[in-house]
């Protein structure tokens, strides 16, 4: 058996298809009081879920999901 890049469900692993970055909320600020950087390293201050560019879901037809070959034993 293999495994797939997208299955069935195309919402976003990371961001649960809210297109929010999941380290600063969707704010771009770095929530970590003990650093320097005002921008959250995670999506370098846009906000945005860095996995999937903000949309929430990958948008890859089901004709291009590549197969890994994955082989589980």
């Amino acid at each position: 058996m293999s495994a797939l890049l997208f299955a069935s469900d195309p919402r976003c692993p990371q961001c649960k298809d809210s297109g929010k970055c999941i380290e600063c909320d969707g704010t771009g600020i770095n929530t970590h009081l003990n650093e320097n950087e005002p921008k959250c390293k995670n999506c370098s201050g846009t906000g945005e879920c860095p996995s999937c560019d903000g949309e929430g879901r990958f948008l890859t037809p089901p004709s291009e999901v590549q197969n890994l070959g994955v082989n589980k034993r």
